[in-house]
């Protein structure tokens, strides 16, 4: 709710500026947020302090958060300027991609491609530029609880070109997609303690989603893991690794962690790179050893 109030504020104040001056007011916006909101700024404090590892001081990891305010706030003043109807003329002048054929590549079994990211950089931006790369696009979403804001995020990432899946009811509409061969999205930073595989992420053993991977197994698609970053002159990098490569077992279930594990290794890289650009203000790690607020 409360990210929602935020974007609401973000929304009416960015669609009465000036193109050019979003990214000027957003990082004012995110220290604003920063200061205010306790409880974003605790579980955010101790994701990237898990991030940066156990040696970081509380100056490295406030600096961190602070600079990742900023960024949530930028990718929010791109997501007012996004149109339910139609896409980002400048997405393919803007994200530039390290290795896209992987998606290509990814196809090539017939069996679908996963591409598996992180809440990272810009999402909406980044899936358009892959969509007019000629990739058809189908990516798995969280519903919100309010039906207004739900219908506006989602009304942008249509417009974007992207097929947007419900998660609570889109199990047989990912299987269609990959039986078409196309290409499913899945972002995996979604904390629940008991319903995901447990791996090691950054400096701690946490649980991530299962989904990703089981569906892999299941239907033999091949996983590209992907991330999308910012870079200081508010354009866009998107890094697409190569194929995972895996030998399933003959075990269910310590495939699906195994697995599970190797996506995390390879996306962990990115978030280590770019501590600032993942925007996940729940708690990702279980609490114990998190630092107090003050």
């Amino acid at each position: 709710m409360i990210l929602y109030l935020f974007g609401c504020i973000t929304s009416f104040v960015l669609r009465r500026l000036p193109p050019g001056w979003g990214y000027a007011v957003a990082p004012l916006l995110g220290h604003v947020v920063f200061r205010f909101w306790r409880r974003g700024r605790t579980c955010l404090r101790e994701n990237i302090g898990h991030v940066l590892g156990q040696g970081a001081s509380r100056q490295r990891i406030d600096e961190v958060v602070r600079r990742t305010f900023c960024n949530y706030f930028k990718y929010l003043a791109d997501f007012v300027r996004l149109s339910a109807t139609h896409r980002c003329e400048d997405a393919l002048r803007i994200v530039t991609f390290q290795d896209i054929d992987n998606l290509g590549r990814a196809l090539e079994g017939g069996k679908g491609g996963i591409l598996v990211g992180l809440h990272q950089g810009n999402w909406e931006i980044t899936g358009d530029a892959v969509v007019q790369h000629g990739y058809p696009l189908n990516v798995v979403v969280e519903s919100f609880a309010s039906a207004r804001l739900d219908r506006f995020v989602q009304g942008r990432r249509r417009g974007a070109g992207m097929k947007v899946i419900a998660m609570e009811d889109g199990v047989a509409e990912m299987l269609d997609v990959l039986r078409r061969n196309e290409i499913l999205v899945l972002l995996i930073d979604i904390p629940g303690v008991g319903k995901g595989v447990d791996v090691r992420y950054c400096d701690a053993v946490t649980q991530m989603p299962r989904g990703a991977a089981t569906l892999a197994l299941k239907t033999g698609a091949r996983i590209v893991p992907i991330a999308s970053v910012r870079l200081p002159d508010d354009s866009f990098l998107c890094y697409a690794d190569e194929c995972i490569p895996f030998e399933a077992t003959g075990h269910f279930g310590r495939d699906v962690q195994a697995l599970t594990q190797m996506i995390v290794d390879s996306l962990g890289r990115y978030v280590r790179l770019h501590p600032d650009q993942t925007y996940m203000f729940r708690r990702m790690w279980p609490k114990d050893g998190a630092a107090p607020e003050p």
